[in-house]
């Protein structure tokens, strides 16, 4: 019951000033998040707090960061997984699969946003290479391929980390077609979730990997 009070206190605060973000409120509950993921033994429930873990722990990160529709429906999954969760006893595993619908749910409402946004950044540098890179793009990444591991969506992870290690590089060595390569992984990652998204597992294709990695 304690769970379930702190939570909604934080949640409240985190979700009142919509769309600004209450980043200590957001801190507080990716706190809270990294409590019960160390408390938890079963496989289900610790993909269910290290996922609600990295969704807070993004706009403690980013605090420019506003508070969209799938942000707020995020925070309802992760609300929606409490008090389930103080409601069983996790260790007899009940009601597992509305845990991994909530998993599910929780997952994609994330990973939408972020290849959105991957895809819009880096289309946009695609068209002024000269320019900057995009200031969140790989976090981004980075993040991405956190939620992919944590769902084990392997090819999703693949391209992601390969894209945040290319990211990385250009920070110091620019090749106008790098930057295409990068937003093609980003384009990449959108087709896998949307595979995904409707019960269909695909491989990345191997020609986007090869030239995120340089090879």
């Amino acid at each position: 019951m304690q769970l379930r009070q702190d939570f909604e206190r934080y949640l409240l605060a985190f979700l009142r000033h919509r769309p600004h973000v209450d980043v200590p409120a957001a801190a507080q509950l990716e706190a809270l998040c990294q409590q019960q993921l160390q408390q938890e033994d079963l496989s289900e429930w610790r993909t269910f707090w290290s996922l609600s873990e990295h969704f807070f722990a993004r706009f403690r990160m980013s605090s420019a960061r506003e508070l969209g529709d799938h942000e707020a429906s995020a925070a309802n999954q992760v609300l929606s997984g409490v008090m389930f969760r103080s409601h069983v006893d996790a260790a007899h595993a009940p009601g597992l699969d509305d845990l991994q619908v909530i998993n599910h749910l929780l997952f994609l409402e994330q990973a939408d946003v972020i290849s959105q946004r991957l895809v819009l950044d880096l289309n946009d540098w695609s068209q002024t290479p000269e320019g900057d890179m995009p200031q969140q793009a790989q976090l981004n990444a980075h993040h991405m391929a956190q939620l992919a591991q944590d769902v084990a969506l392997r090819g999703v992870q693949q391209v992601a980390d390969a894209l945040a290690a290319q990211l990385a590089r250009l920070r110091t060595q620019r090749v106008v077609a790098d930057i295409q390569a990068s937003l093609s992984g980003a384009q990449e990652v959108s087709r896998l979730l949307q595979q995904f998204a409707v019960g269909n597992l695909r491989p990345p294709q191997e020609n986007v990997l090869a030239a995120l990695r340089g090879e």
